[in-house]
């Protein structure tokens, strides 16, 4: 006589749970050999074992239902290698968008970190290189609502998921700071990190700065530019481009005023001295 098994007992076999074996039912991926027509109990023989193991070796591989469904009306190896090429792509997909992912991660902690740990009020020189970035030509004070422009930034270029403290960057007109004028800002721009999306609109060009942090808001930055002014002209360095300046803590990621740090970075060149 043959051994059926009852669905809880498949279920501990296999470590399924039962409404899963209902569900491959319902769907007609693995019907049971025999359902009691009084209880509607639903029951299965050794034979189906062999089907469900490939069920469950496909479905740890990610295949849908549906995809294997249409393996068991094929029954060929040429529809499991076509599956398995498809699904290969599809898994190297994600692992691109996780890649990216880590990525953004390991962007935002490194510049959380650095922004806590900084040297406020200390001026010094720093080598960047050329950083890509997307550029919104608009005017803004500091005393305005930051938060219109950046949904402007938003919506003009599809930035949902690219939109954090520390990449938006506010640039002082060159113009402006040599004339000590400091209280409004003529574009606003989105630094593109490994890892975003979007095409660049231009970049931050590569070179010397003369860069200082310190605690406060856009609104605080005003003595910070006049030391820098101060720093350059005692150092013979001449400003050769707009300022930029970022908020790298403040009210985006905490309530504490007392960790808000904001950076200006002015790019510099040595001046020539005629002998």
């Amino acid at each position: 006589m043959e051994k059926l098994f009852s669905i809880g007992q498949l279920g501990k076999i296999f470590n399924i749970a039962i409404p899963t074996l209902r569900y491959y039912d319902e769907v007609g991926l693995l019907n049971p050999a025999k359902v009691d027509p009084d209880t509607h109990y639903r029951y299965y023989s050794t034979e189906q074992f062999e089907r469900l193991n490939v069920i469950t070796y496909l479905r740890a591989l990610d295949l849908s239902v549906e995809s294997i469904k249409e393996f068991f009306q094929a029954r060929d190896t040429t529809k499991l290698e076509d599956m398995l090429v498809e699904q290969k792509e599809r898994v190297n997909q994600q692992i691109h968008a996780l890649q990216q992912i880590d990525q953004r991660i390991d962007a935002r902690l490194n510049q959380v970190q650095d922004a806590a740990n900084s040297v406020l009020e200390k001026i010094e020189l720093v080598e960047l290189p050329q950083i890509p970035i997307i550029s919104l030509n608009e005017d803004y004070r500091p005393n305005e609502d930051i938060e219109f422009p950046i949904s402007t930034l938003r919506r003009k270029y599809g930035l949902d998921k690219n939109i954090f403290l520390g990449k938006i960057v506010l640039t002082l007109n060159r113009q402006q700071l040599m004339e000590h004028e400091f209280d409004e800002y003529n574009s606003l721009l989105l630094i593109l990190e490994p890892g975003d999306g979007g095409d660049a609109t231009g970049y931050l060009p590569a070179g010397e700065y003369v860069r200082v942090r310190f605690h406060g808001t856009h609104q605080m930055a005003g003595d910070c530019y006049r030391k820098l002014l101060k720093y350059c002209q005692d150092k013979q360095l001449e400003i050769v481009d707009d300022a930029i300046e970022t908020a790298l803590i403040d009210y985006g990621i905490t309530d504490n005023f007392d960790k808000y740090v904001t950076e200006i970075k002015i790019p510099v060149k040595k001046q020539l001295t005629l002998k």
